[in-house]
């Protein structure tokens, strides 16, 4: 493990370990990654029985056990062996224990799985958290990853959310949309996470090139006021682009 990659695994432990303590690990699944995974199921005809889905990302596997109640076969892959842990047990409470393929510690950037091997992949809110070259190198993988006709369906942050507009003015210099947010408070929240990138709909198109379809959606909503002042905000606006892409 390179040494980025151990800073990484260092970060996402303590957050991880911070949210187990307060019982407050996400055991949902994403809404926004749930409705546009049921459009891609939907022009299968419902035929689901026999896909191999995998996260890039899985934390506690949420996604995995929505997945897996559709009867497909699931795995996952994340650097925190925390959520690895998480995400097995919560699988196997839920009695998915037959249909998990493989969880793996590792970064997504270079996941240890053969080419083309996978029907669909997940990612939410984790490629937003990489450097540019390691970011790059995640969506490659995605590429080489999926089947001829399969899905991507990803959750990422966009430039029109608050933070992005407040910070805007400090980007890297060498990866413009990236900012390093250290404002303090819990490591639940975005500002005290550390590296963040935000995507734009051409940036998407062109890390997709050659896709047959490409689609970043804009969905923006405001916070509670009352959860934005526990990051430091009067007002926040989340901004992010659901990208459905089929390669």
């Amino acid at each position: 493990m390179n040494t980025h990659d151990q800073e990484m695994r260092e970060t996402w432990e303590a957050s991880f370990a911070e949210q187990v303590a307060a019982g407050a690990y996400n055991t949902a699944p994403v809404e926004a990654l749930v409705r546009t995974v049921s459009y891609y199921l939907r022009d299968r005809g419902g035929e689901q029985a026999g896909l191999h889905m995998a996260e890039l990302g899985c934390g506690a596997g949420p996604n995995l056990i929505w997945l897996a109640e559709k009867g497909m076969s699931v795995s996952g892959v994340d650097i925190s062996p925390t959520a690895l842990g998480l995400a097995r047990s919560n699988l196997e409470r839920h009695g998915f224990t037959d249909r998990v393929g493989s969880l793996i510690e590792a970064s997504v950037a270079d996941v240890p799985w053969e080419d083309e091997s996978l029907d669909g992949l997940l990612e939410s809110c984790v490629f937003q958290h990489l450097p540019r070259e390691d970011r790059e190198r995640a969506f490659a993988e995605v590429r080489r990853l999926l089947k001829p006709g399969g899905v991507f369906v990803g959750h990422m942050l966009e430039q029109g959310h608050t933070v992005f507009q407040k910070n805007q003015g400090v980007q890297l210099a060498d990866d413009p949309g990236t900012v390093q947010l250290d404002e303090g408070g819990s490591k639940f929240h975005l500002t005290n996470i550390g590296l963040s990138h935000f995507f734009t709909k051409d940036e998407i198109h062109r890390l997709f090139d050659g896709f047959s379809l490409v689609e970043p959606c804009l969905a923006q909503y405001e916070i509670p006021p009352s959860e934005a002042r526990k990051r430091g905000y009067d007002s926040y606006l989340q901004s992010m682009l659901i990208v459905y892409a089929v390669k």
